[in-house]
């Protein structure tokens, strides 16, 4: 099966934007594919994979595939974050969905040579569209593995987590849609920054164990996301540090956003927009009564303070309609 030559077009210039970036994965565990600065690939973007010395990213398009951009509130008042999904129906996105450490057998399909020999391991995250692996080359760490399968890592009193975070292995994200491969070591704790530049994995057993579903934002009604990507932000850059508005890839986004955006949502975003640009009263304007159609309000309001600036209008419906108060935290840039 084969997806849109446009669609494989506009993923073939995101590989080659060293400013873009691409995840696989779900709440509590995900692979993330970065560019370092000085990443000399190996592979083509019009193949649609690369591999590089720190990690390599894969996708595989069909035909049933449901492009899906999106954008959702951030936890600083002044920002939005933004993706774009690409998504299947819920079913046909479904993973084998193990629970419980599971030995995989080699790596067939490494994007690699070299790594066809290592042998994959599920960690039995219960993802339902996601199989989070690591990969072992080494007898010792496959010894460790091959004694707690059966059991899931998240159980209280299982310390092979601590065991695969000190060996390093190769982790392997798969889902329908492609793989990530991470080869650079994990981050240790207390690691600043928390997440190395360039590829890497996050794993947080306190948020799986929650089992909560995919954002509401990030595709569709009865599908799910099976791989991102994070185009060019027009206010943050690949780390989520603040850079001034970038007014181009704003366009950018929003291009992507009305042919690949959610109806009721780029419907709402429009309405509230004109309304602002109109100098509208707030207190005139009879907010959605949806949860979604309110994120696009309060984020419309958002974005034309970035791109028309400040001024007592928008100042009066963020009062209105959006939250003020910035995150305490100062460490925390979405």
């Amino acid at each position: 099966m084969t997806a849109p030559r446009s669609l494989r077009a506009i993923l073939s210039a995101h590989l080659n934007d060293r400013a873009s970036s691409w995840s696989i994965g779900g709440y509590g565990a995900i692979a993330e594919f970065h560019w370092l600065p000085d990443d000399d690939p190996a592979g083509a973007a019009d193949t649609l994979q690369v591999v590089t010395r720190a990690g390599a990213l894969q996708l595989q398009l069909r035909e049933d595939i449901v492009p899906h951009a999106y954008l959702s509130l951030s936890q600083h008042p002044d920002r939005w974050l933004q993706g774009f999904a690409l998504c299947l129906p819920w079913r046909r996105a479904r993973r084998a969905a193990r629970t419980v450490l599971t030995e995989l057998g080699p790596d067939h399909d490494a994007m690699r040579k070299q790594d066809r020999r290592g042998v994959l391991f599920d960690l039995g995250l219960g993802l339902s569209h996601v199989e989070a692996c690591v990969r072992s080359d080494s007898p010792a760490l496959s010894k460790a593995l091959r004694a707690g399968c059966g059991r899931s890592l998240l159980d209280a009193g299982n310390r092979l987590m601590d065991v695969i975070k000190k060996a390093n292995p190769h982790r392997v994200f798969m889902s329908q849609l492609g793989r990530v491969e991470v080869y650079q070591a994990i981050a240790a704790a207390g690691q600043k920054p928390a997440a190395p530049l360039g590829p890497h994995t996050h794993v947080i057993p306190r948020l799986l164990l929650k089992q909560r579903p995919g954002a509401d934002d990030d595709a569709p009604a009865y599908h799910r996301a099976c791989a991102y990507l994070y185009p060019r932000h027009p206010l943050m850059d690949s780390l989520g540090r603040r850079k001034p508005y970038d007014c181009d890839a704003h366009a950018h986004f929003t291009a992507l956003m009305e042919r690949w955006g959610g109806r009721s949502f780029m419907t709402e975003r429009q309405r509230a927009m004109h309304a602002m640009r109109n100098r509208e009263d707030a207190s005139h304007y009879r907010a959605p009564a949806d949860s979604r159609s309110r994120r696009a309000l309060r984020i419309a309001i958002r974005e034309l303070a970035q791109a028309l600036g400040e001024d007592d209008v928008i100042d009066a419906w963020r009062r209105r309609f959006d939250r003020t108060t910035a995150p305490k935290h100062p460490h925390l840039v979405h």
